[in-house]
Order: C-alpha cells, then structure tokens, then sequence
C-alpha cells in the first residue's frame, strides 16, 4: 500500500487560559484556538489518510498542493494571532514605574518602550475599593510579547521583596503567552518536515533526502 510517514511526536498542548480568584481569564481567543487546531488536525488526516500508491501525477501533485495550502493557512494564522497579556493593579503599577523610572534604553528599544507605555496607559481607578485581583488584558502579538520579554529580563531587584515577587509574576504572565506561541510554532515546524517526507515517499525517496527543487517550497519559521 506504499509507505507512510510516521508522525512526530509533538509537545504536550499548554493551557490556554489562567484561572485567578475563581475566574477564566483566556490568552487565546477560543475561535483562534479552534481554527488553528482544526487546521492541525485536517493537515494530520491528509497525511495519514493519502499516500502515492496507484496515483497518477496530477493526482499526487493535488495531495501535495491541499497540504501546502491547509499548511500556509496555518502559518498565516498562527503569524497574525494576538494573545492577551494580563496584568493586576500592582503588576501594572510596577511595570510602568520600570518603563518610566528603572530601565535603560537604545536605539533599538527606546521607541519600542514608548509603544508599550502608550498602551498601558492609566489604570482607572475605581477609589478606594479597586481590588488588586482584577486582572486587565492588553492584547499583544508573539514578537511583542518578546520585546516585552527583553525589556524587563535584565532588570534586577534586591532581596525577595514585594517588588522581586511582582517582576516574577509577570515574567510568568510572559511565559504562560510563551508556551502557546512554541507550541503552536513546533507544530508549524514538524508539519513541514512530515509534508516533505509524505510527498518523497511518493516517488520513492527515503524520508530527509532533498526534494527537487519544484516540492521543496514549504517554509518554517
């Protein structure tokens, strides 16, 4: 029945939501979540389910061409997904301050950290009965969230005081944003390599041998 390529194996799926004082909070719109999932697992069937055997070349070159179009789709979409960057009262507070008061800049960062300041601008104060467990959400792209990442990671506090426990917090906000962004990037990766090894053991080629250079078009990040 010809050969098909066995599936890698991929990491384990993060949460997509954090949960804080009994409420839901979602880094990931449900509908990105579900579109992009969907594309995961039509891409995975196509491969599993398809193989070169008894197939003419238009037909092999049609198997190839709705894998590379499912593939693109995903990869645009994983590109253009937003994720929610939340922050309390006081994590708020306390970024700001860095922002403002704390961190150094350059060429490459300076206007970079003038955006981020502009968009957290001022927590709303409600009096004196604003309670610092209400998280707020900022929406931000992956390669902000690593500038975000770069910005604050050299930055250094003494002792574990207040402040130091604040930073970790939200450097832990960063990585929960982090591992949706890997995972759905590994994905992206392996699908790419698990199309090019489908498509040579049409023909024959051993799995990791070079495509010709008409197949070999599907692009990693």
């Amino acid at each position: 029945m010809g050969n098909k390529p066995k599936l890698e194996n991929h990491v384990i799926k993060p949460s997509i939501s954090i949960f804080e004082n009994d409420a839901e909070y979602r880094i990931m719109p449900f509908t990105s979540e579900l579109s992009l999932d969907a594309k995961i697992a039509q891409l995975e069937n196509l491969i599993k389910n398809n193989n070169g055997y008894g197939r003419s070349e238009e037909e092999k070159d049609n198997l190839y061409e709705d894998a590379k179009s499912i593939w693109r789709s995903f990869a645009t979409e994983f590109k253009e997904s937003v994720y929610t960057f939340y922050l309390s009262k006081s994590q708020h507070h306390y970024l700001l301050d860095l922002l403002n008061n704390k961190l150094e800049y350059d060429a490459n960062t300076v206007f970079f950290a003038m955006e981020l300041v502009k968009l957290l601008g001022n927590w709303a104060e409600q009096g004196s009965s604003e309670d610092d467990g209400k998280l707020k959400g900022y929406l931000a792209d992956a390669t902000e969230t690593t500038y975000i990442y770069h910005l604050i990671a050299t930055h250094k506090e003494v002792g574990l005081t207040e402040r130091t426990i604040t930073l970790s917090e939200i450097l832990l906000r960063i990585g929960e944003i982090s591992k949706i962004v890997s995972y759905y990037d590994t994905h992206a990766k392996n699908l790419s390599k698990e199309i090019q090894d489908w498509v040579a053991a049409f023909d024959g080629i051993k799995p990791g041998e070079v495509l010709p250079q008409d197949q070999a078009q599907l692009q990693t990040f």
